[in-house]
């Protein structure tokens, strides 16, 4: 039998800066600085999974409504607390908060407009 792993995701990343504090601080991944091919990058592990930041465009083409290319889903304690995270560094909520049967669910935009799925364990 072949196994197959997931290693690593890369994101198109235009607010740098904002998008390292937000993951950093919502989900507690370190990043470093890593050269690929020239461009400033920066990549952060994630439970075995590499976490890439690739600089793609330029700051004044953030467009929540038009560019949002990647979603990703996490599995969290608390779902409030990652909103929160998300608001302060220039992110937003998507939709209403569900509750029900004593989990929650959210989604939010990361700085950079990609939205994120959350989920509370």
């Amino acid at each position: 039998m072949n196994t197959t792993n997931l290693t690593s995701i890369a994101l198109r990343v235009c607010n740098m800066d904002a998008m390292v504090a937000f993951y950093s601080a919502a989900f507690d991944i370190k990043f470093k600085d890593v050269d690929t091919f020239g461009l400033p990058s920066k990549f952060g592990e994630f439970k075995g999974i590499t976490l890439k930041f690739v600089p793609i465009r330029d700051e004044d083409e953030v467009d929540f409504e038009n560019y949002p290319i990647h979603q990703l889903g996490f599995s969290i304690s608390d779902v409030e607390k990652v909103i929160n995270i998300a608001l302060k560094h220039g992110g937003k909520l998507e939709g209403d908060i569900t509750r029900k049967d004593g989990k929650v669910n959210a989604a939010v935009r990361d700085p950079d407009g990609n939205t994120i799925e959350l989920y509370s364990e």
